[in-house]
């Protein structure tokens, strides 16, 4: 099922993989390495994050468009259902549960396989939570995470990211 949306993925990007650099904590790993030169431990949980992205991605394409569906019957016309759609929901299809926690999980992950892998092969989490995915070609998962307004991440009161 093609993603319903009314924003460019183009604006999406741009903001997402340049947010984490105003917050990120000192101590984070902030290279924008590509796949290939990433470490084994990093290809594998992409390939982890892509199979459980693609999931909630089916998931949350469904209720939203079944949002929109509802929306149509109630307010009579499919532009006046997207903008009430998202003027409760900016984020579009992101807004689902399963989405943020699959955004939310992996960014944690890579975050920890980068303290393993080290400075010589980890990746920024932004990078692998999207630029990979704009280059492995995934046009769908790209326009669902780009559709996120901001990362569903913060930083404890040690400055980690949670």
């Amino acid at each position: 099922m093609a993603l319903i949306t009314r924003y460019s993925s183009d604006l999406g990007i741009r903001r997402l993989l340049a947010q984490p650099r105003d917050v990120a904590p000192p101590h984070d790993i902030r290279v924008a390495r590509k796949h290939d030169e990433a470490s084994p431990m990093h290809r594998t949980l992409f390939a982890e994050y892509v199979a459980e992205l693609t999931d909630a991605y089916d998931i949350a394409a469904e209720w939203w468009a079944d949002i929109i569906s509802t929306e149509e019957e109630l307010q009579g016309s499919r532009e006046k259902a997207l903008e009430k759609a998202f003027d409760d929901r900016v984020a579009g299809a992101a807004a689902s549960p399963q989405v943020v926690w699959v955004i939310r999980r992996y960014w944690l992950k890579c975050v920890t396989v980068n303290v393993s892998a080290g400075e010589e092969t980890g990746v920024a989490a932004e990078i692998f939570l999207l630029q990979w995915l704009i280059d492995a070609g995934e046009e769908e998962l790209v326009k669902l995470v780009a559709c996120m307004p901001y990362w569903p991440i913060g930083q404890n009161e040690k400055g980690n990211w949670c």
